[in-house]
């Protein structure tokens, strides 16, 4: 429902900064197991053994491991993508393009004061201040 948010529209943003610092690091982690795995599983295939069966059964419960890690990641992606889609909807309400400017660089893009700063032209105090107008903006609009 649209019921009025329990979170501020910064701390909205802040959340989705860190849900896409989770997602982040899940793909990351996951890349980082499958290649170890995948390392490990030329050594299977190589040393045969009569341990085969209990490798085998080890290697069954990390892959259904795998599979449960991959339908989180999914979920978690899924979560992201609505949280940027809804911070994308509402900084695009803002009329000026300065603020507009800077909280989609600042929030859905992540860049530096410094990037923001040298790629628009505008002091460090100017940036901060679009930010803070942007924001109060977005507020009072909700």
């Amino acid at each position: 429902g649209n019921g009025k948010e329990e979170c501020s529209v910064k701390e909205f943003f802040e959340k989705m900064i860190s849900q896409k610092r989770k997602v982040e690091m899940m793909k990351e982690e996951y890349q980082r197991i499958k290649q170890s795995l995948d390392i490990s599983g030329i050594n299977y295939e190589n040393t045969g053994g009569s341990s085969g069966s209990r490798k085998a059964d080890a290697m069954a419960e990390i892959v259904a491991e795998m599979v449960d890690f991959e339908k989180e990641m999914k979920q978690e992606e899924s979560k992201l993508a609505v949280m940027q889609l809804k911070a994308t909807a509402t900084i695009s309400k803002l009329t000026d393009d300065n603020e507009r400017e800077v909280l989609r660089r600042w929030y859905l893009l992540q860049q530096s004061e410094e990037k923001i700063r040298h790629d628009m032209g505008y002091s460090q105090s100017m940036i901060y201040e679009f930010r803070k107008r942007g924001l109060k903006h977005l507020e009072t609009s909700e």
